[in-house]
């Protein structure tokens, strides 16, 4: 078994061990997650009354440390946190070292963006569609937003509930050439352009193929969007 040690301040009595134990638990989820370190770590504290009625017994000069029983323990969620604890002289009882349990939930507290009110597919995002909630985003994937002026402007590929934390799979940039409507159609050959109407038979995004077909002509055919409303075919 390994352990990362972290030593505690003393310049806290231990009447209060919570407060001792929760940051030497903080420090140790840094040392493993060091991008959290602006962010609100709460770390709360469940089932360990007995445990820190023990503690309070230590002097003030008592050293805590989180032992770490395999590298790819995660320190987030509900979780078990393995505590080492070395007594000072002072101490009433627990001279020399005993190891503790200490059950604990850990957030990682942080404003990202979310939904101020439902938000249909296919709905261009708008400063009031939006807010920042504080969230728990220690077991999100990276994949959230942190300001609203990312979202603006941008598309919501389904339906987002009011309040959902939005993630980059929910939302993507608007289609230059949306499905059923009219487009220029431009027939490019070596010094010769010649443009006509045409109709999107889908969504699309610059330089993606798409399926048209030209105003009273039911041949289909395929052409590249180049700019709002306009596809090219190569000649």
């Amino acid at each position: 078994m390994s352990f990362i040690i972290i030593m505690a301040s003393s310049s806290q009595a231990l009447d209060n061990p919570e407060q001792k134990a929760a940051g030497i638990i903080k420090d140790y989820i840094l040392t493993k997650y060091p991008d959290w370190s602006r962010d609100e770590i709460r770390v709360t504290f469940k089932l360990a009354e007995k445990t820190f009625d023990s503690l309070r017994k230590l002097d003030e000069g008592a050293v805590f440390r989180v032992l770490e029983v395999y590298p790819e323990f995660k320190p987030v969620g509900s979780v078990m946190f393995p505590v080492e604890v070395r007594s000072g002289a002072g101490s009433q009882q627990l001279l020399g070292s005993q190891k503790f349990f200490l059950r604990a939930k850990v957030e990682v507290v942080k404003k990202i963006a979310a939904a101020a009110k439902l938000c249909r597919k296919g709905k261009p995002l708008e400063a009031g569609d939006l807010k920042l909630d504080e969230r728990d985003i220690a077991l999100l994937p990276q994949k959230y937003f942190t300001e609203i002026s990312s979202l603006v402007s941008k598309e919501a590929k389904i339906t987002i509930p009011a309040n959902s934390t939005i993630f980059e799979w929910m939302v993507g940039d608007p289609p230059f050439v949306r499905r059923g409507s009219e487009v220029t159609i431009m027939a490019v050959a070596r010094g010769i352009l010649v443009k006509t109407k045409g109709e999107a038979l889908e969504d699309g995004w610059r330089d993606t193929e798409i399926k048209v077909k030209r105003v009273g002509n039911e041949k289909v055919f395929s052409a590249r969007v180049v700019s709002p409303g306009e596809v090219e075919v190569k000649l």
